[in-house]
C-alpha cells in the first residue's frame, strides 16, 4: 500500500485519465466512484446554469453594456404623434405609463396639454455614469406642429394638463400724428 511520501507520474490527457489513475494508485477506491465525481461535477454545473437562465428570465435579460431598456409601449391614442422628450436622471413624480401630461418649451410655456405618455426608455447617459429617462408623449395632431418647432432638447414635460396659454395681440400704438387743436376762443368780458 503507498504510503503518503509516495508519489506516482501519471501521464494523463484526459480527465478521464485522471481519474483512472486514483484506481491505479492502489488507494481503494470504488469503481463507480469516478461515475459519482462525474455526477456532481455535472449536477453543479447544471445548477449553475439553472441559476443564470432564472436571473436571465427574471431582469428581462437586459444587460448593462450600452442597450436601452424601455416600457412595454402603449398604444397611442388617435389623432396624434409621438414626441421623444428627455426627463432627466429619474422620473419626476406623475410621470408614468399612461399618465396625461403637458409639454412645454424652456421657458415654461405650454405646448401641448393633455398629451398621454404612451413608454418610458432608459438610456446610458452620454458623459459619465447614470442614465436618461426619456418620456415618448404622444401629442395631439393640433399640438404636434408647436412642439415641432421647438428644439427637442429644449422640451420638458409636466404631469398633469395644464391649460394652454392663448396668444392675444395688441393693436400697436398709432404712429400717425395728432393734430394740434386750437384752444377755444374766449369771449372778452364785458
Amino acid at each position: 500500500m503507498p504510503v503518503l511520501e509516495d508519489t506516482v507520474d501519471f501521464k494523463v490527457a484526459t480527465l478521464n485519465d485522471l481519474l483512472d489513475a486514483d484506481v491505479r494508485t492502489g488507494v481503494p477506491v470504488a469503481a463507480d466512484d469516478k461515475y459519482k465525481r462525474w455526477a456532481f461535477l455535472s449536477t453543479g454545473l447544471a445548477g449553475m446554469l439553472l441559476v443564470a437562465l432564472i436571473l436571465a428570465v427574471v431582469t428581462g435579460g437586459t444587460d448593462d453594456g450600452g442597450g436601452t431598456a424601455a416600457t412595454e409601449p402603449l398604444p397611442a391614442p388617435p389623432n396624434t404623434q409621438p414626441v421623444d422628450v428627455k426627463v432627466g436622471a429619474s422620473l419626476p413624480s406623475g410621470i408614468e405609463r399612461g399618465a396625461k401630461v403637458s409639454v412645454l418649451d424652456q421657458d415654461g410655456k405650454v405646448l401641448a396639454s393633455g398629451a398621454t405618455v404612451t413608454q418610458i426608455k432608459e438610456a446610458p447617459a452620454t458623459y459619465g455614469k447614470g442614465t436618461i429617462m426619456t418620456a415618448v408623449v404622444a401629442v395631439s395632431n393640433d399640438d404636434y406642429q408647436d412642439v415641432g418647432a421647438v428644439n427637442p432638447a429644449d422640451l420638458q414635460v409636466r404631469a398633469g394638463t395644464l391649460p394652454k396659454a392663448t396668444t392675444t395681440t395688441t393693436a400697436p400704438p398709432s404712429t400717425a400724428p395728432t393734430p394740434i387743436e386750437p384752444a377755444p376762443a374766449t369771449t372778452p368780458p364785458s
